[in-house]
């Protein structure tokens, strides 16, 4: 739709149209070289828009809602009138809903108590209401049996935010004129505007937004029309036909530069217009940060099918607010984000993922966010990748820094919207990539986009195990069990020697373990890396033991091993030796690792690696540096050797619960770890 068509009067100028501005950026950004790497974002950039939605998470304090399945909501009409002078919001909501359950005489729909409740009908009659905290109780006018549909309306006002609790409702200001937005994810609906606020739950909805009628009210779906009420104010009117989950309803209102580019389905001929809203002052910089906007949505329309809401619209919408988020068909952008260079397409391109996974496909739960998160955050990676390469790739998820939230079990996440889920949850599906291979993997991700079940309705964890077992044939249970529903990763330490093989070539004996504290042990499969002197080899093995050995055969003299060098594996790698025939391969002098198990409640084992044999010192220390017992004072070979602790002193009494340090020594070398010992 052209802006024209939406402005009431020169006098009413909601948005400023900058069509010609538009195609002047754009001519001048089309000439950047498109195989010009952006620099890759840091964790910092990344974590700005992750604390930013971890911000809505605790928001308010709430736990999730209550579920309500006694009843299905079909359609919702939500009228929202502004006094932005005064914050306070008057809202009625019309519930179109299906009994699900026999013999159903009341409903419960969630409302927090900052919203005074003015009035409720049911099928256009005043029905009894409670509204004892944060549910609506409405009693129905008779009984109800599953599939008879029923109407409530509810009129409630009140200021929709409490001091110190930004969102999920912001009365604002951009260069001194207001700014009003909504940011429900993941509980925070209820605080505005009545409904079942259940992610599951989907709706169509009719929305009103009354308004200054020198603001623009931005929403989901299609702008039917706007009424000028001839009192200084206007109500728009917006339309979204396809299912909507609550937290994804949103609005953004104030004054707006607006433009529009098309966007050309993959039949060729179908077009949508693709629009933006920014703040005036920002639309020369949001013109040029938004210019890749259109390649994105067609490179995701070849990963994922079509653009799920092509009758209606793409928008994207700045607002006052520290992150982003992707409500349906009308992305809510963060000023921050705007800075004219395109250094922020990793936020640009991860929203628009959320139209396909997030939007079109809802989580059942929010236990099961990461499937739509780790989703979006891998879809950054993979949309860089179709621009620069493999390599790329590689070095935009490395920077993610995932070690750091590979502690966690991303399933059933509390908040929901932890960092983890974000990376770990890219990297479990960057990981899952690698398992079943390319081919597999986008075949997997295009069925599951395309699956009827699950297109404008949910899925969860299981629902996509099964995609990627269609695709790739394999049974996927042990990964997703090891890598979604547990938390930890593997720390993998391994050792290998080589031979002259006497049918030609060399053996090589590996020996991989598993030193992780925490979590299982992983089943994977992992790339060794074999430099030779008739080049390189990279047999693959499957380890699933806490130590287990292979028995390797190369063409060449080997001359260097590594495990997993590409970081196809969330892990930690540790080379302990690795001696040839004639070619020492330089391990360190020694090597200390963990205690296990650490903490120490009886007996513990300590490993330790030799490069060559030495006379060893092992000591347990206090926090003082004082010996208090030694474990080993003797010559050990070279390689891998153990000494047990049964968790006593000199003296053979038990050691006080507290810190301690295993300390080694071996020639000049000196290597320590910590210990906790616990009763």
């Amino acid at each position: 739709m052209a802006s024209s068509k939406l402005q009431l009067s020169p006098r009413t100028l909601r948005w400023v149209p900058i069509v010609a501005l538009a195609a002047s950026v754009l001519g001048r950004v089309a000439v950047v070289a498109a195989d010009t790497p952006p620099p890759i974002p840091s964790l910092e950039q990344h974590n700005r828009l992750i604390l930013a939605e971890q911000e809505a998470a605790s928001s308010w304090g709430f736990l999730p809602r209550a579920v309500h399945d006694e009843y299905d909501v079909t359609h919702y009409d939500v009228s929202l009138g502004l006094d932005i002078t005064n914050h306070i919001l008057t809202t009625t909501v019309i519930v179109d809903a299906t009994a699900s359950v026999s013999q159903l005489t009341q409903v419960a729909i969630d409302l927090y108590a900052c919203m005074t409740v003015d009035q409720v009908l049911v099928n256009g009659v005043p029905a009894p209401y409670t509204h004892p905290g944060s549910i609506l109780n409405v009693t129905l006018d008779h009984t109800y049996q599953p599939g008879q549909t029923f109407r409530i309306a509810c009129t409630h006002h009140g200021t929709p935010n409490f001091p110190g609790q930004p969102l999920p409702f912001r009365w604002n200001f951009q260069n001194g004129i207001p700014m009003v937005l909504s940011y429900s994810e993941p509980y925070g609906a209820p605080a505005w505007w009545l409904c079942k606020d259940d992610p599951k739950d989907k709706a169509t909805f009719g929305i009103h937004i009354t308004c200054p009628d020198t603001l623009f009210a931005v929403s989901n779906g299609v702008l039917d029309h706007v009424t000028d009420n001839g009192n200084g104010t206007a109500t728009y009117h917006w339309t979204h036909g396809y299912p909507l989950s609550p937290y994804l309803f949103s609005i953004a209102v104030t004054k707006y530069a607006h433009w529009t580019e098309p966007y050309t389905a993959l039949d060729g001929t179908t077009t949508m217009d693709v629009h933006y809203w920014s703040y005036p002052a920002d639309s020369a910089r949001a013109v040029i940060d938004w210019s890749h906007n259109v390649s994105m949505m067609e490179y995701y329309a070849g990963l994922f099918g079509e653009y799920p809401f092509l009758t209606e619209k793409y928008a994207i919408a700045e607002f006052n607010h520290g992150g982003a988020m992707e409500h349906q068909t009308a992305t809510s952008m963060g000023s921050q984000w705007i800075t004219g260079d395109n250094q922020n397409d990793h936020v640009v391109v991860h929203e628009l993922a959320h139209s396909w996974v997030g939007d079109m496909i809802t989580m059942r739960t929010w236990a099961h966010a990461w499937c739509k998160e780790g989703f979006a955050t891998l879809c950054e990676a993979l949309y860089f990748e179709s621009l620069y390469g493999i390599d790329y790739y590689h070095e935009y998820l490395e920077a993610l820094n995932p070690l750091a939230y590979g502690q966690y079990q991303i399933y059933n996440m509390n908040p929901p919207l932890h960092a983890a889920i974000y990376y770990k949850g890219a990297w479990v599906l960057h990981m899952l990539r690698h398992v079943v291979g390319d081919a597999a993997f986008f075949d997997a991700v295009y069925a599951y986009t395309n699956t009827p079940a699950f297109r404008y309705n949910v899925a969860d964890t299981e629902d996509l195990r099964g995609a990627f077992e269609d695709a790739s044939g394999m049974d996927l249970t042990w990964f997703f069990d090891e890598w979604v529903y547990h938390p930890g990763y593997p720390s993998y330490q391994y050792a290998w020697t080589s031979q002259e093989s006497g049918g030609g070539g060399f053996d090589i004996d590996l020996e991989i373990m598993q030193v992780q504290t925490l979590g299982p042990i992983f089943k994977m499969p992992i790339d060794i890396v074999i430099g030779t002197e008739l080049g390189t080899e990279t047999p693959v093995v499957w380890d699933s033991l806490g130590t287990q050995s292979f028995a390797l055969h190369v063409a060449g003299r080997p001359l260097s091993l590594d495990l997993d060098p590409e970081m196809w594996i969330l892990r930690e790698v540790e080379a302990l030796s690795g001696i040839g025939d004639e070619v020492a391969h330089a391990p360190a002098a020694l090597t200390l690792r963990p205690a296990r198990p650490n903490p120490v409640r009886g007996a513990t084992a300590i490993d330790f690696s030799l490069a060559r044999p030495e006379r060893v010192v092992l000591e347990i220390c206090d926090v003082s540096g004082r010996s208090v017992a030694r474990l080993l004072d003797a010559p050990r070979p070279a390689g891998v050797n153990r000494v047990a602790w049964d968790g006593t002193d000199a003296r053979g009494r038990a050691m006080a619960p507290g810190v301690y340090y295993c300390r080694l020594r071996a020639g000049e070398a000196e290597a320590s770890r910590p210990l906790l010992v616990v009763r």
